[in-house]
């Protein structure tokens, strides 16, 4: 029996629900990632201001840094749904269902 063959049957045997389920989520701990990138960039703006205004090599590599340490932050918040927004859009998606559901019976 082919790895292959058992991956993509239980690809397959996820309902679209559950699908739906997924892809709002990850659409959610995304936004998460925005926000939690401009929240990370605004608080940590202060610390590279002295090497940002350096020319050269020095510059240019903090510039790096920055956006090195901004990316990291921002996806191990997210992913960890530290700052709750992926969860407050789940909750507000999940009651906008809830009301569509309601509509519709």
């Amino acid at each position: 029996m082919k790895v292959d063959s058992i991956i993509s049957l239980n690809q397959t045997a996820i309902s679209a629900e559950r699908r739906e389920e997924i892809r709002r989520e990850q659409t959610a701990i995304q936004f998460e990632e925005l926000f939690a990138r401009h929240l990370v960039s605004e608080m940590t703006k202060n610390n590279f201001n002295m090497t940002d205004n350096m020319s050269g090599v020095g510059g240019s590599s903090a510039s790096m840094y920055r956006e090195f340490v901004t990316d990291a932050l921002s996806t191990t918040l997210a992913a960890q749904r530290k700052l709750g927004m992926a969860d407050m859009i789940l909750r507000h998606w999940n009651a906008a269902d809830n009301e569509t559901n309601k509509i519709d019976s």
